[in-house]
Formats: structure tokens, C-alpha cells, sequence
């Protein structure tokens, strides 16, 4: 899970922190971090869960549009499936630029519009249909979750899904530099000839099959 290079010495933000899984982990290795949640239930849920492991975790009650830190807080901030659920994506993205030190980073995962499967109501071929064509298939399917209490956007209706390239748009206009996790593997692990192939074929999955996309942040 701790993927990023020196995040034991990065002080970290865990924005939606939810059941307390990355929060918890982090701490465990070392990782001087601190989570905002939504929901009162999960955070004692967290609280409790991290008590049965044996460490203390720091996770506060707010919402990612407005956190509740000072400006250039934080070395790197996690945002993981999180940005679909909230109802106004703008300021979230505006939040942790805010908080994020000059040059600091995040990580974002943000589901593809037109994914081959849906990660939330596991079905292949939803996204590629209009919104409320997918809605009304999912509730034939019984596919409908609870969409009542603190969750956040849980309706595929109302949840925020993007294109790659409309969303690499809005995060540079942010002030964000926006790399490719996937792109940047491939290019690491792949020399000429093959690489440029790859490539190619990624650029194509990445729009039409690929169900979310992983990103870090740069701010610039």
C-alpha cells in the first residue's frame, strides 16, 4: 500500500480516511500521518481497530472541501477513492494544493467515465451507457446501495467520474504537474522497441477499459 517513495518521513494527509486501512498501516510503519473522515462511525471504528493493533492515530471529523489545517501543512496528502463522493470536487482539489507544501505531493484515484467495469456496483459496461439508463439498470439488477447517511455521493447519478484527459485538464489548471502512475511504469520497466507499443495500446486502454485512473500530484 505505501507505495511512495520516503513516506516515513513525509508528513501525511489521509483525506477520507474511512475504516481507517491506509491510516492505520501508515502509522504502523512509522509514517507520521493524520486523517480526515466524514463519518463519526468510521472514525471511532478506525479509533478502535487501530487501538487492537496497538497504535494511537490522529483522525479528525471534517470534510475534504474545507480541511481543517493551515495552509502548506503537509508533505503529501492521500486522496483514494475519494473524490467521487464528495459534492464539490473543485474545492477538494483546491484544498489540498492549499495544504500541500511547494512542491509536495498526492496521490489521486479517480474512476474512468467510460471504464469497462465499475468498481462501485461491479458491473462491466455500465459507464459506457448514459447516467440514468446505468441507474435504472443497476436498481433492475438490485445493485442500489444505501444512499442515506454522512457517505457522501453513493448514487451513480450524482457521483463524479472523469476522462482522462478532462481531468488531467482540471488538475493542471490547479497548479498541479499530473504523472501517470501506469505511464510511468511502463516507462521505467520497458525499453525500445517494445516500449513504444505499449504505449500506444496504454493510451488506447486507458480511455475505454481501465475502471479508474492513478495519479501523483505535483504542486508546482
Amino acid at each position: 500500500m505505501l507505495n511512495i517513495p520516503n513516506l516515513v518521513s513525509l508528513k501525511t494527509l489521509d483525506v477520507g480516511s474511512g475504516k481507517g486501512n491506509f491510516l492505520i498501516e501508515a502509522k504502523q510503519k512509522g509514517v507520521d500521518i493524520v486523517g480526515v473522515e466524514l463519518n463519526q462511525s468510521y472514525i471511532s471504528e478506525t479509533i478502535k481497530r487501530a487501538k487492537e493493533k496497538g497504535v494511537l492515530v490522529d483522525v479528525r471529523h471534517g470534510v475534504a472541501e474545507n480541511l481543517p489545517f493551515t495552509d502548506k501543512s503537509f508533505n503529501f496528502v492521500n486522496v483514494c477513492e475519494v473524490i467521487e463522493h464528495v459534492e464539490v470536487p473543485d474545492k477538494l482539489l483546491t484544498e489540498v494544493h492549499r495544504v500541500l507544501v511547494s512542491g509536495g505531493r498526492a496521490y489521486l484515484s479517480i474512476p474512468n467515465r467510460f471504464g469497462f467495469f465499475d468498481p462501485h456496483f461491479h458491473l462491466y459496461l455500465i459507464n459506457w451507457l448514459p447516467r440514468s439508463l446505468a441507474h435504472l439498470i443497476i436498481g433492475l439488477l438490485g445493485k442500489h446501495k444505501d444512499y442515506s447517511g454522512p457517505v457522501g455521493r453513493q448514487s451513480i447519478l450524482y457521483m463524479h467520474y472523469y476522462t482522462f484527459c478532462g481531468i488531467r485538464k482540471i488538475l493542471r489548471k490547479r497548479g498541479f504537474k499530473v504523472i501517470d502512475i501506469r505511464w510511468r511504469k511502463i516507462h521505467e520497466r520497458l525499453n525500445w522497441p517494445i516500449r513504444p507499443i505499449v504505449i500506444l495500446i496504454y493510451i488506447v486502454a486507458r480511455e475505454i477499459y481501465f475502471n479508474s485512473f492513478h495519479l501523483i500530484l505535483v504542486k508546482e
